[in-house]
């Protein structure tokens, strides 16, 4: 069920004419249609030509009469085929797919196009029209005035995978934002509204060969917004995606529109608030005095296990099974690749002997429990893991980079640091990264990390006061998020501004109750409600199905599933 068909709308889809726009409409005009305007004027000319001819028989006026037929046909037929094109009527356009669209819309604008801002209206039938672009984490959350509730729907041909639950979570704050900043928006006497909410740190779109190429867009430009909460695509893969604040700040989010204060969390830490941001000037940390590394901890959960196995022939061990990794290093995704440049400056430091740290200092905080390959890599020399460091540990060196991965401190986090941040380019962005200017807020470095140690000599060796500048411009801006000035200016761009758009721009249903709209949908899936909220308090919402349905929707992450797409 999860392989799209040939004939889906994901793989060779058609935009409605109606939706596209002028300038991309391609015109196919036919140039055989039989002109009304030709035909009555070559009628009129063969009248006034037997005429003269009768009269005088000049020369002259028979040539000049002979070419007019011609000049003003040419005229009509160019007039009326303009007027067609003009006034041409949907079944007359021709339809267009993905590649029609990559080869004449304006590429630089689609980039620099903000998706909140250029919302179109849309109604409950367009929401349906989401669902088979995505995989799983995809909710269609509709507002009932007559039970004045929110019900959130979930697509049968949707898996639930780990991290849908991130969806949930959303759900239940969202709603009460919802409710708590237009009250009379939702009211037994207002009209439905429905939108659609995705969330993760990877849209759950189905990854089809679009998605894989980049080569954007992948959906049409009409789709309905999209509020995902999470990562979004840094291109415009899907342009009418929205990208909202994860759940781990969404809370905060949900705190200011509950007390109109700011969270612990974007406060400096202190005592009684050991999940704050980390700021030097709190902990009394100097740029001068912060260990020259760059340094990350994240969780490994089997990935670099199963990568490395394939890669290290059996037998092989030590030195040669390290060989073997440098000359595969650019096979390993960023997390495993910065495992590897570790283990290679810590050998290089011992052999050198010149008593300086070792440049990288990258490595998981533990490893995948129960791995039999475990203990084969440290037999092999690969030093995987290395003792856990929280915030304020992390906080004692010059360079962070932002890798990702389980319990790793996020992008935010690390901006408010001392230390400089290597900025880790990636296929995604949060919600905040507009923000974030190159050289000004961060030092940033390339998708694969091949330009890492080139980065790390520019910063340490030949501009350390740049780095020490971008440090401080980082902080400040992390230290935005933490005033009631700053916060009420981010809650406003990220926060009420697209949700005012979306409920703006939802038409209601006029001949059709909403729940038989939904109901009637038949696109190869059920439409279930999974979960109910009054949005009267913070997570005021109750599940209505049991563990039996995401069960059967549940599948066995640990086995990699290539073939359904």
């Amino acid at each position: 069920t999860n392989t799209p068909n040939k004939h889906s709308p994901i793989e060779s889809h058609s935009f409605p004419s109606s939706t596209i726009p002028d300038k991309m409409k391609m015109v196919a005009v036919q140039t055989n249609t039989p002109n009304k305007h030709s035909a009555s004027f070559r009628t009129k000319s063969i009248e006034l030509f037997d005429r003269v001819l009768r009269r005088d028989g000049g020369l002259l006026v028979l040539l000049t009469l002979l070419a007019m037929p011609l000049l003003f046909s040419q005229l009509f037929l160019s007039t009326d085929d303009s007027n067609r094109v003009l006034t041409e009527t949907t079944a007359d356009r021709p339809m267009m797919n993905v590649a029609d669209v990559n080869s004449h819309i304006n590429m630089t604008a689609l980039l620099e196009r903000d998706p909140v801002d250029n919302i179109r209206s849309y109604d409950l039938d367009d929401l349906l029209r989401v669902i088979p672009y995505y995989d799983h984490a995809m909710a269609l959350l509709i507002y009932d005035p007559i039970d004045d509730r929110f019900f959130a729907y979930y697509s049968t041909n949707h898996r639930w995978k780990r991290g849908c639950e991130e969806l949930i979570v959303s759900i239940r704050m969202i709603v009460y934002i919802l409710r708590r900043l237009f009250p009379q928006r939702f009211t037994p006497t207002s009209p439905e509204f429905a939108m659609v909410i995705s969330a993760g740190d990877v849209p759950g779109v189905r990854e089809t060969s679009c998605v894989k190429k980049k080569d954007y867009p992948c959906s049409p430009m009409d789709l309905p917004p999209i509020l995902h909460f999470g990562h979004v695509f840094q291109l415009p893969l899907f342009p009418s995606m929205i990208a909202m604040p994860s759940s781990k700040h969404l809370k905060c989010f949900n705190y200011w529109t509950r007390f109109g204060s700011v969270c612990e969390e974007f406060q400096p830490i202190r005592p009684g608030n050991p999940h704050g941001f980390v700021f030097g000037a709190n902990v009394d940390l100097a740029w001068e005095f912060l260990i020259p590394q760059v340094i990350w901890r994240g969780e490994d959960h089997q990935v670099f296990q199963s990568i490395v196995s394939k890669l290290i022939p059996r037998g092989v061990t030590g030195s040669d099974a390290m060989d073997v990794l440098r000359d595969h290093v650019d096979e390993l995704i960023p997390q495993y690749k910065g495992v590897v440049y570790t283990a290679d400056a810590e050998r290089e430091a011992r052999e050198t002997k010149s008593g300086k740290l070792p440049w990288a200092n990258m490595k998981f905080s533990n490893h995948a429990k129960d791995s039999k390959l475990y203990l084969q890599f440290r037999q092999a020399g690969i030093p995987v893991t290395r003792e856990y460091m929280d915030n304020k540990d992390l906080a004692k060196f010059r360079y962070q980079i932002d890798l990702g991965g389980g319990n790793s401190a996020g992008t935010l986090e690390k901006l408010a640091m001392p230390g400089a941040l290597f900025h880790h380019t990636t296929a995604t962005k949060e919600y905040y990264f507009n923000r974030m200017k190159p050289y000004e807020h961060y030092i940033p470095v390339a998708p694969d990390l091949n330009d890492l140690w080139k980065k790390y000599i520019w910063a340490e060796s030949e501009s350390p006061d740049r780095a020490k500048t971008i440090s401080e411009e980082g902080t400040k801006l992390a230290a935005s998020f933490g005033t009631p000035e700053g916060f009420e200016d981010i809650f406003e761009e990220y926060m009420r501004k697209p949700l005012l758009r979306v409920m703006e721009a939802y038409e209601p249903s006029v001949y059709k109750p909403w729940r038989t709209i939904v109901n009637e949908h038949i696109e190869g899936s059920t439409m279930k409600p999974i979960v109910r909220c009054t949005a009267s308090g913070p997570y005021d919402c109750q599940n209505i199905v049991g563990k039996k349905f995401f069960q059967e929707l549940r599948v066995d992450e640990d086995i990699i599933e290539e073939e359904q797409y």
